[in-house]
């Protein structure tokens, strides 16, 4: 049967808009403890503030910036950012291999969890729990592709610090084939 939008309906869907818009500025509904679409903050604008929304250490999210400033030494405000970047690409790729050992830890835990406990296994049943075990730390898939991303951005930040500090990359390659475009050159960092 095909939805339709009747006059009946309309005035039902105004009403409880009305409603809810009172209630929201009325203070009457609570509000989540991050936003929902920051699910692991890998993407986030703003790391500092994903590591506060996630609960994370914001100390030792400084601790990591020092650390990459102190051993860099940038000498210049586009060296400070350049960075600046590389210590966020690397607290990003540290909360993947985190976030990734924490899914497959549950879903062993839920593996092993759902055996009835006394009863010995049969023949199939170990072979399905094999497969599943298996299966469990075989779903690379996404981690993969999420750290050759961070990968290849560490690894062009790198080579821009480079360029910046002794104007040649130096050769520098290790996992990407990316070569630095005339505008990672030129452009400033923001």
């Amino acid at each position: 049967m095909a939805f339709q939008f009747t006059e009946k309906r309309r005035v039902s869907a105004l009403a409880n808009l009305i409603k809810a818009r009172e209630a929201h500025l009325a203070g009457r509904v609570p509000r989540s403890a991050r936003p929902p679409n920051l699910k692991h903050g890998s993407f986030a604008r703003d790391l500092r503030q994903s590591v506060i929304l996630l609960g994370e250490d914001v100390r030792e999210y400084d601790a990591h910036l020092e650390r990459f400033e102190k051993v860099l030494t940038p000498s210049t405000e586009r060296e400070r950012v350049i960075v600046r970047r590389l210590a966020e690409a690397a607290w990003r790729l540290i909360r993947g291999y985190r976030a990734r050992a924490g899914a497959q830890s549950r879903r062993l835990r839920q593996s092993l969890e759902s055996i009835a406990p006394h009863a010995p296994l049969n023949t199939q049943q170990v072979h399905r729990l094999a497969v599943h075990l298996v299966d469990t730390f075989h779903d690379e898939d996404y981690l993969l592709h999420f750290v050759g991303r961070l990968r290849n951005q560490f690894e062009r930040l790198i080579r821009l610090l480079l360029v910046e500090r002794t104007g040649s990359d130096q050769g520098f390659r290790i996992h990407t084939h990316f070569k630095l475009s005339p505008y990672d050159l030129q452009a400033p960092f923001r």
